[in-house]
């Protein structure tokens, strides 16, 4: 069994339980391409004059605007969406040999290419937060506009519908989105249903199997608040504000160049935990969040736990309307023959038609799983 998915912003594939790191061609040659120009402009941002000039096309970087978003199976080989600077893009891999040429689908600049789906030839994908349907020329015909956001598409296994999740976005002068509901769109009879929705909780990823049952994750909604602080506080601090960013900037150059703080209460390592960026910050808060979780879905009992909240559940849904939790602590999965492949954040593991759980490998932050036949 061979199954590509992503992880950390880049490709791998698993096959017979051994982890392959997939190159990205396009992704490189952008980097290369705009550090090679950075280098030759490198002079215009060092030196004595450097303040005084300006050069908007300078990143130190190029690799921090490459984002890969999606992959999906097209027959034997596949194929993955990605954001290079301003340009979303899609293109055709082989899993065979991965370093062989990749083929270009689509291009397009200041466009954002989301999630995507394969299916006989033509390609659901997520194009500026709507779904559109490509071929593999690059044509398209969007099927979505208005106030929502789409994610996640995925092909029926049933007929030619394509579901996706969706999620209604505030109008102009409101914050924030509606919880997650799972839709049908069917292009040739133009219509778009709502398959599954629930007061209080997102549904994400739907998918369903040749027997006709659907497939979603299941997650408590929590409303995005946009926190806005009165102007008249912002004016009455000001003054405030100023001194304290006055006093900080003399205090840090004091330690910097002098080796002591104005304020002799104050350690050393006071600065360096104070001038952590956001980015630290925030994936400090999400490792500590990660090891609370997996304590607690062992305790619980979990055979495998992951590093995902009990809460957020893996949903099958029978003809006859039953419902079944097939896996808690879930990150992301997809069907193939033998069952479902779900990942925890850790691992992958089949869960087979009787309920039976068989790690598969191990794969750290595994999302958009996708089975190669």
């Amino acid at each position: 069994m061979k199954i590509v998915y992503i992880s950390g912003n880049n490709m791998f594939l698993c096959s017979d339980g051994k982890i392959t790191e997939l190159p990205c061609e396009r992704a490189e040659k952008y980097t290369d391409t705009v550090n090679e120009i950075n280098k030759n402009k490198e002079w215009k941002h060092s030196g004595a004059g450097a303040m005084f000039r300006e050069d908007i096309d300078y990143y130190p970087d190029a690799s921090r605007f490459v984002k890969i978003n999606g992959v999906s199976a097209a027959k034997e080989d596949f194929i993955y969406s990605a954001v290079l600077g301003g340009m979303g893009a899609i293109y055709r891999k082989s899993a065979e040999s991965p370093k062989a040429p990749e083929g270009h689908i689509y291009t397009g600049m200041n466009r954002n290419i989301g999630s995507i789906a394969y299916k006989n030839g033509r390609i659901a994908a997520i194009l500026d937060g709507h779904l559109a349907v490509f071929d593999e020329r690059g044509d398209y015909d969007e099927l979505t506009d208005g106030h929502s956001e789409e994610d996640s598409p995925c092909w029926s296994a049933t007929d030619d519908r394509i579901f996706c999740s969706t999620r209604g976005r505030a109008l102009e002068g409101g914050s924030g989105y509606s919880a997650s509901s799972v839709l049908a769109v069917d292009e040739n009879a133009g219509t778009i249903d709502t398959l599954f929705a629930e007061e209080g909780n997102d549904l994400l990823e739907p998918k369903n199997d040749a027997e006709g049952n659907y497939y979603f994750i299941r997650q408590p909604y929590k409303q995005e608040k946009e926190a806005r602080e009165p102007i008249w506080k912002s004016v009455l601090l000001f003054p405030v504000r100023l001194i304290k960013a006055v006093f900080g900037f003399i205090n840090a150059f004091t330690l910097l160049f002098g080796g002591e703080p104005l304020r002799k209460s104050q350690r050393k390592g006071d600065v360096k935990s104070k001038t952590k960026s956001p980015r630290e910050l925030y994936l400090e808060e999400r490792m500590r969040e990660a090891e609370r979780n997996e304590k607690e879905n062992a305790a619980a009992g979990d055979k495998n736990p992951g590093i995902f909240p009990r809460s957020r559940v893996l949903v099958r849904i029978s003809p006859d309307e039953t419902e079944t939790v097939l896996c808690k602590g879930v990150l992301d999965y997809t069907i193939c023959s033998e069952g479902v492949i779900c990942s925890n954040g850790k691992e992958l593991i089949l869960i087979d038609r009787d309920g039976g759980e068989k790690v598969i490998a191990k794969a750290e932050l595994a999302e958009k799983l996708s089975v190669i036949n």
